[in-house]
């Protein structure tokens, strides 16, 4: 397993701790709700869902959460300024942990961070995400607000190799940092098979070794527009799971600290592929520890009989 000469960052996040060496905390697990095509949305303008699904799907997370002692951060999109209040509201009710916000309406971004800051939620709102394409408006708001976590989104069309998307992520920090973003996880992006896919773990890496910050991927967009699961017989949800579990699994080798994985129908099966290789990064880390003379607190999994 890797080791670090830079020093590691470590971030807490709402309670959960984000960063680190391989193996010295466990890797977090983020989950999805109230996105287009998930079985409890019912109106995405409108915000409104099955709660009663949604609060099941919850509770799995919570559950596995005290099963493998990886930790859980939601992440909420809503289409709307409305839908994304309604999200926000009942997620912060039915969940204690710390959630992320995320939407392609930029008004809807910014309601929410507005909405966070009205309702004392900043010490878990985790923006998402600081990017190339934020117009003034929305980072003037960033900046005079009480929020300081947020996903910093190191992607340019025309970073298409690692030292252009190096120079797009050191770019990204910058401007996140003018924003009072104190607390980062940083996403150099995923792209999807066939368009890029791989130089996300490559530049996980050079984060890693070159800025010692907390990292973050969503490899679930891998397989998303993958023609081989278009094709009759490989066209269903078991076989699109275990694409969106290797593609996870994956990026966790590659020390990513925590991990987007899609919608929260699939917690259960990303959770405990994510729990055993785990285990496997713990026993290696620790022989490396004892190789080199490296004295340093370990996440000890909670191996299951």
């Amino acid at each position: 397993m890797f080791v670090f000469k830079k020093e590691q960052q470590v971030f807490d996040f709402g309670g959960v701790k984000i960063g680190g060496q391989p193996g010295q905390n466990p890797t977090v697990l983020i989950g999805g709700l109230f996105f287009k095509g998930q079985p409890i949305v019912e109106s995405t303008k409108k915000g409104l869902f099955d709660e009663k699904l949604a609060n099941e799907w919850v509770d799995v997370g919570v559950s596995m959460v005290e099963e493998t002692g990886h930790p859980l951060v939601i992440q909420a999109y809503g289409r709307t300024p409305t839908a994304m209040e309604r999200h926000i509201d009942w997620l912060a009710e039915h969940f204690n942990g710390p959630f992320m916000f995320e939407s392609t309406s930029a008004k809807a971004r910014k309601h929410a961070i507005q909405y966070c800051e009205e309702q004392g939620l900043q010490n878990r709102a985790i923006y998402n995400s600081i990017n190339l394409s934020m117009k003034d408006s929305e980072k003037e708001l960033l900046r005079s607000s009480k929020l300081d976590m947020a996903v910093v989104l190191g992607w340019s069309p025309r970073a298409t190799t690692l030292p252009d998307r190096m120079s797009t992520i050191e770019s990204m920090i910058k401007d996140a940092k003018e924003m009072g973003i104190t607390k980062m996880v940083v996403d150099p992006a995923t792209m999807p098979v066939g368009a890029g896919y791989g130089l996300e773990n490559r530049t996980m890496l050079t984060i890693k070794s070159e800025l010692g910050l907390p990292t973050c991927l969503g490899p679930h967009n891998a397989p998303s527009a993958w023609k081989l699961l278009k094709k009759p017989g490989f066209d269903n949800e078991s076989t699109h799971l275990s694409a969106v579990v290797a593609s996870t699994v994956a990026s966790q080798l590659f020390a990513t600290d925590c991990i987007m994985y899609g919608s929260m129908i699939r917690t259960k099966e990303v959770f405990a592929a994510v729990s055993l290789i785990g285990n496997a990064i713990a026993s290696a880390t620790a022989e490396a520890n004892r190789a080199l003379g490296i004295d340093r607190t370990l996440f000890e999994p909670r191996t299951i009989d």
